[in-house]
């Protein structure tokens, strides 16, 4: 009791105990819920497919390098072969030279000598041209030079398995692209051509431009053994190939392949479309989309 006479409020708070619930009665707990964890999930979800999606592109990116320098290697050799065959001639006609001096001999020891030279000059002419296109940036690109500048390494090769060459060139204007990336799709392109006429036959490459699109198109098309209808649905895929190795040239089982050609193309806003049939050959034809501004200029 207080001083005053009056009785002291009790001042102790209590805590409040939880009640029980009525018989009967339901108590909704409050928790993160379905929808939150599911948020949750999503987000985890997203993130993993990011990440993995991230290293599939990153591992792509690695292999198709990885067949890029196998196609180069590919060519190295071709050429080496090739400039070796060059200096050869060069080195027998000049001793034959030496050894007769009868003029006749010697006009056409010259004559061959001059020959080969040009031959080697265009080869080096072509490797340089190469060379140079390695960076990753995309210029305006001359179809037919780039062609004839892959044909030269090739040319010998054709003829010793007696392939026929043959070029079917309409004017066409020239197409932004990465120069070395079009040489690569191209060597590509002729050899798997070459190695399906082991026998021989004929290549015809052919360059046209589609009016109505303004695409230009370059069609590489052979008289070979052609496709079935089950290679034909297999060739875009990822490390698919006819061929169980490298053929006695050294060419074939680790070059780009028609997967690695295809996002190449499409890379360069274009299109790869393949035609075959046993026993009638089969042609391959890359469209890229001509430059507008270029197409104003020529």
């Amino acid at each position: 009791m207080e001083r005053d006479g009056t009785i002291p409020q009790q001042r102790t708070e209590q805590q409040a105990s939880p009640v029980a619930p009525a018989p009967g009665m339901t108590v909704r707990r409050h928790s993160p819920g379905p929808d939150g964890e599911a948020a949750s999930l999503r987000r985890e979800l997203a993130a993993t497919r990011a990440a993995h999606a991230a290293q599939i592109a990153s591992l792509r990116g690695q292999v198709l390098e990885a067949r890029k320098q196998a196609t180069l290697g590919e060519l190295l050799g071709t050429t080496t072969h090739e400039f070796n065959n060059a200096l050869t001639t060069v080195l027998n006609y000049a001793r034959l030279g030496l050894r007769h001096r009868d003029q006749p001999t010697r006009d056409k020891a010259l004559e061959r000598i001059l020959s080969a030279g040009t031959r080697a000059a265009k080869i080096t002419a072509s490797v340089l041209s190469m060379a140079r296109n390695r960076s990753n940036r995309f210029e305006p690109v001359d179809l037919h030079l780039l062609v004839e500048d892959v044909l030269v390494l090739l040319e010998r090769e054709m003829m010793k398995y007696r392939v026929q060459v043959e070029r079917e060139f309409c004017p066409v204007p020239r197409v932004t692209a990465n120069p070395g990336q079009l040489q690569q799709v191209l060597l590509n392109l002729l050899v798997n051509a070459r190695q399906a006429m082991p026998e021989g036959g004929r290549l015809i490459l052919r360059l046209s431009r589609d009016e109505p699109t303004g695409f230009v198109d370059l069609m590489v098309r052979d008289t070979g053994c052609g496709m079935s209808q089950e290679v034909m649905r297999r060739i875009f895929e990822p490390h698919f190939s006819t061929k169980s190795g490298p053929d006695e040239t050294g060419k074939g089982g680790s070059g780009l392949g028609l997967s690695a050609c295809r996002e190449i193309v499409e890379a360069h806003r274009g299109r790869i479309r393949v035609e075959s049939a046993p026993g009638k050959g089969t042609a391959i034809t890359v469209r890229l989309p001509a430059d507008v501004a270029i197409q104003r200029a020529v």
